[in-house]
């Protein structure tokens, strides 16, 4: 994942990864960082972000867009985990194609990707 190595290089900060081994730690870290290429309300997506530290998120376009067949988009795969939302936007697209909603700031974006600032709620 290029994009992770690039930041954690420049920015010498702890960052969150996919999981390349197997390791149920992993999994479920990955599982609730992973919850912003879901359909879920902004604040809950915040309150796992910074329950777990998160102060900065990196979302990529393609893995909020990619859909290789029916039913293996991300949003998709979140629908069948989380069918209380299903009829929701999907996080990403929103930050992505529209404004960044509160408690969240743009901290960056490129062609690629975009950069989420986790803001504290009592910024």
């Amino acid at each position: 994942m290029p994009v992770c190595a690039s930041v954690k290089l420049s920015a010498e900060r702890p960052i969150v990864n996919h999981p390349h081994y197997e390791d149920a730690g992993l999994r479920n870290r990955t599982h609730r960082v992973y919850q912003i290429y879901s359909r879920k309300p902004p604040e809950e997506i915040h309150g796992t972000l910074r329950e777990m530290g998160v102060d900065y998120v990196v979302i990529e376009g393609n893995w909020c867009r990619q859909r290789a067949k029916v039913g293996c988009s991300m949003g998709e795969l979140w629908d069948d985990d989380d069918r209380e939302n299903a009829e929701s936007e999907q996080f990403c697209e929103t930050v992505l194609e529209q404004n960044v909603p509160e408690p969240f700031s743009r901290a960056f974006r490129n062609d690629a990707y975009l950069v989420l600032r986790v803001e504290s709620r009592d910024k």
